[in-house]
């Protein structure tokens, strides 16, 4: 019985492999190449990492000998120590005008600070001193560094060339490996008609060197109260006398020195901040900090000021003279004036 079957089914297996058109004989004479399977596959896509973060941007106006173009703007550089940085600096300054913000930001840059970060310079050619940015972090491929600008700048602001440094810090090795690699730099623009934040050095924020004199100004009246103007010429500082004598005694210190020391010379070059100030005791204010932000004035002084509706001990007069060139520009038609305690 079992064979039987097995002799049905080879039979069933010969009629299949027999059955239907029979194959052309020339055909399986002639050549023949089996078809090769070809597998293709992509290229796995370049590695891209984002690091870094905009520690700030500073304009460092270039100022040096010979052409701008021989620094190659922009470039790139990468730090890992502070002597890396020191070294930058010292070799450069002589061609970057570096103000006040940008030498601390690189001061602070110590090797306790490298002992977690990196730090990476951005120096670029901008077409005005009225701007700022922000930044993306930095996308890092096989082949290159790409960097992603937004520039910020005030609507109609002037424009000319500036410099500007951006740095950019990350954790320790995010920036290994990528000095040689080619910059990719995009840079997109908005324009801000509110904006005032400009981290420009000149126009942001800067510290001018100052010089104080005080002279005692008891008040003549009750409850006097803080006085403050900005004297930009000898016949200004002679209106300034005439308007406060009535109200505090100008004679006994400060007399002497009109038209002698405040002459017509001096102020070419000074412009004198003045301030009457009511104090709760007997010492003698002064300026601890003048600076300048977005083009307006800044004084923090010290003095112990007296309560509202109380008898001040004693009244100073503080005159804070500065150079006249570093407040060109500068509006002092307001001033912003902070006091902090002075000296127990």
């Amino acid at each position: 019985m079992r064979r039987g079957l097995l002799a049905m089914a080879m039979a069933a297996v010969l009629c299949l492999g027999g059955c239907g058109r029979i194959a052309d004989t020339e055909a399986i004479q002639g050549d023949f190449t089996t078809p090769s399977l070809e597998i293709v596959t992509e290229a796995p896509p370049a590695e891209t990492r984002s690091v870094g973060t905009l520690y700030g941007s500073y304009l460092t106006m270039f100022y040096g000998t010979g052409s701008l173009d021989s620094f190659g703007l922009p470039y790139i550089k990468v730090f890992h120590s502070y002597n890396e940085v020191e070294g930058y600096y010292d070799s450069t300054y002589k061609n970057f005008w570096y103000g006040v913000r940008f030498t601390d930001a690189m001061a602070s840059f110590t090797d306790e600070f490298f002992e977690e970060n990196d730090v990476l310079i951005l120096t670029l050619d901008e077409p005005s001193t009225y701007l700022n940015h922000t930044a993306e972090p930095i996308e890092v491929t096989e082949d290159e560094i790409r960097i992603n600008i937004t520039r910020h700048i005030k609507e109609n602001a002037p424009r000319s060339p500036a410099q500007y440094h951006l740095i950019f810090t990350a954790p320790r090795g995010s920036f290994d490996g990528i000095a040689g690699k080619s910059l990719s730099l995009d840079i997109s623009e908005v324009t801000d008609s509110e904006n005032t934040a400009f981290d420009a050095e000149r126009f942001r924020i800067y510290y001018p060197e100052y010089w104080n004199f005080c002279y005692r100004a008891d008040a003549l009246a009750d409850n006097p109260e803080v006085v403050v103007d900005a004297i930009n010429s000898y016949g200004e500082l002679v209106y300034f006398y005439d308007a406060y004598s009535s109200e505090f005694d100008l004679e006994s210190e400060f007399r002497e020195y009109v038209g002698t020391l405040y002459n017509m010379d001096a102020f070419e070059r000074y412009v004198i901040l003045a301030t009457i100030i009511p104090c709760a005791d007997g010492e003698e204010p002064v300026t601890a900090e003048a600076f300048v932000n977005n083009l307006e004035i800044y004084l923090e002084i010290k003095a112990n000021l007296t309560e509202p509706g109380d008898e001040p001990e004693a009244c100073y007069l503080l005159l804070t003279a500065i150079e006249r060139s570093d407040l060109e520009g500068v509006n002092l038609e307001w001033f912003n004036l902070s006091f902090s305690e002075g000296e127990e």
